[in-house]
């Protein structure tokens, strides 16, 4: 199929740059852009070439329309992540391309997929989608030549965020416009699944079957169809009627060797077959299903994994192991509600950083105005230089304040980046216990009503889980006493030691927890003791962790020693764990010593002033 889309588009080019014709009708000619653009995106060497043909069939036509996506085009080659011209480019697509709804779509959607996948700002990315499904809602397929493709590209982008209803509308306003319905009629089906309308998702997931046979696309296709259905089935415990598709998708993956779809299907026929008590062959995909996570690097899929593992040593009468793997279920959980609230958050921040900007540029404009006017009226009234020069250094001294204080909100807007990105979701541990053990229950045989009613706290809890990410974001900043890091460190360090059955002392001075840190501090040693921690557990197979916590002549101190293996400090080591620890203790100011053998254990000092 590649190999046919490539002909394709290359005919298309030896087309178009021979003859330097686009077609006058409006409906072919959009169709005949939205092809070029594809060509001119996938061969960059025939790039200046699709432009000065573009630009003489310009001067030859008068055709403004053809210039204008010239300028699209060579303004969307120019975009690198954080660059200015991006803005730039933002802010003329409303002026310039008004005239053409299909440039001013394809300038839109260039500018969403770039917020979305390279500047990784998705506030402004859904922005950008927002304008242009303005756009396809005002002139509809027949000005919007690209339309199924806008659409698909929009409801993909709400898929991420889970927005489930969102992504289905965008769908089924695309898919009757496009050639090959498969993945609008696939994604349907997908969305309708996590909305737990089965019956609708297995309608669409039939039609996307239909498709693929139809269109006479690759086998795989079908069966990826089949096995989304044979999970619906898998999700109302109807196993009969899951197994066989859920088979077919597992030998369909298999044949292409696609493991992260193989470990998809493997890991609910893994289930029915416990249901059945075929022991043997549920351990057997329960083992592929986790060498191909490990070789696929899609730790995501552990959610799935571990529970059904658990429940496999626990119908083996294997109490502990089922307990451990219901252990790692949690943790599974927690790795990805993080992730995804993670993702929530940086929108929230994106958010609330563009209206700030928003507001202090219309300040600056606004101001840039007036002071025009003002200087403008006095110049003409008066004619005093001496009043003139007045007002000029006036405008100067407020111009150069507002600038300052732009550049004071994107310092602030970059450490709070950088904070979103570091988090990690601990506050809503509860919350993802509960969870995980309706999740759990939900997997065992449960009557009608209590299965309801386990749902409905299922969701609860996941949207308190929210709300309290939201909440403690919000007010983070505020918590500036030791007291609440002390409590932090503390439960950190001790769940880590539980699991891996290492002892955990934690001593500290009285007066640690009365010291107020200021956020950057906080964050850096936060992150420095978790590292440490982790390394300690991970790779020093040691027998006590003890923690001991100290201030005087305003001066903090931190020691983190273990009983253990040591390493020579020399030599180099994998990873960016001490380079990070490093790094964040100069961005405090302060001291970082390590202290470490192979024979009697590490440790690891760290301290800085109090200011």
């Amino acid at each position: 199929m590649k190999s046919i889309l490539t002909s394709v588009l290359f005919c298309i080019l030896t087309y178009v740059t021979a003859t330097a014709q686009v077609p006058k009708d409006p409906i072919q000619k959009g169709k005949t852009l939205d092809s070029l653009r594809n060509v001119y995106r996938f061969n960059r060497e025939q790039r200046k070439d699709i432009e000065d043909k573009l630009l003489k069939q310009f001067h030859q036509t008068n055709d403004k329309e053809l210039q204008a996506f010239a300028e699209v085009l060579k303004s969307w080659a120019r975009m690198k992540p954080d660059s200015p011209s991006v803005e730039k480019f933002r802010n003329e697509i409303d002026t310039k391309y008004n005239a053409f709804p299909n440039i001013k779509a394809r300038a839109y959607q260039i500018l969403g997929y770039h917020y979305f996948i390279g500047d990784i700002n998705y506030e402004k990315a859904f922005d950008a989608y927002l304008q242009l499904e303005k756009l396809l809602e005002r002139y509809g397929p027949v000005v919007i030549t690209d339309y199924a493709n806008y659409c698909s590209e929009i409801a993909s982008a709400y898929y991420k965020f889970k927005n489930y209803k969102k992504a289905v509308e965008l769908a089924k306003r695309g898919v009757n416009y496009a050639n090959d319905k498969w993945d609008f009629y696939n994604t349907i089906g997908l969305c309708y699944g996590e909305l737990s309308q089965p019956d609708s998702a297995v309608y669409y997931l039939k039609k996307a079957v239909g498709e693929a046979v139809e269109k006479k696309k690759p086998d795989i296709y079908r069966s990826i169809s089949l096995g989304n259905i044979g999970y619906s089935y898998y999700r109302q415990q109807k196993f009969q009627q899951a197994k066989p598709l859920l088979a077919i998708d597992l030998k369909g993956a298999l044949r292409i060797d696609d493991k992260g779809l193989a470990v998809g299907a493997a890991i609910p026929l893994a289930d029915i077959y416990l249901s059945e008590k075929k022991w043997k062959a549920a351990d057997s995909l329960l083992g592929m299903a986790r060498t191909y996570i490990a070789q696929s690097k899609q730790p995501e899929r552990l959610e799935r994994f571990f529970p059904i593992r658990s429940r496999y040593y626990q119908l083996q009468g294997k109490p502990q192991l089922a307990l451990a793997y219901r252990d790692s279920s949690i943790a599974a959980i927690k790795r990805n509600d993080s992730i995804f609230n993670n993702l929530l958050v940086m929108r929230v921040q994106q958010r609330t950083d563009m209206e700030k900007l928003a507001e202090e540029k219309s300040k600056l404009e606004n101001y840039r105005k007036i002071s025009q006017i003002r200087l403008w009226a006095v110049s003409i009234i008066f004619i005093l230089t001496a009043i003139g020069t007045l007002i000029v250094m006036r405008y100067r001294s407020r111009l150069e304040k507002n600038k300052k204080h732009i550049e004071e909100l994107n310092r602030l807007l970059a450490l709070r980046q950088q904070l979103s990105a570091d988090m990690h979701d601990d506050i809503g541990s509860t919350l993802s216990s509960i969870s995980l053990y309706t999740h759990s229950l939900l997997m065992q045989p449960q009557a009608q009503a209590q299965q309801l009613i386990l749902e409905k706290i299922k969701q609860s809890a996941q949207n308190v889980q929210e709300s309290v990410s939201d909440i403690i974001w919000s007010v983070n900043p505020h918590m500036d006493m030791m007291a609440q890091m002390v409590a932090r460190m503390r439960a950190f360090g001790a769940d880590m030691t539980e699991h891996a059955g290492i002892a955990f002392v934690f001593d500290f001075d009285e007066s640690v927890t009365k010291i107020a840190v200021e956020m950057s501090a906080r964050r850096n040693l936060y992150l420095i003791y978790k590292e440490a921690i982790n390394n300690a557990v991970k790779y020093s197979a040691c027998k006590q962790i003890k923690v001991t916590l100290t201030s005087s002549n305003n001066q903090f101190r931190m020691e983190i020693a273990d009983n253990g293996m040591g390493f020579e400090i020399g030599k180099q080591h994998t990873g960016n764990g001490l380079q990070n620890m490093q790094r964040r203790a100069n961005e405090i100011n302060g001291t970082l010593k390590i202290v470490s053998n192979p024979t009697n254990g590490t440790t690891l000092t760290l301290s800085f002033a109090l200011n």
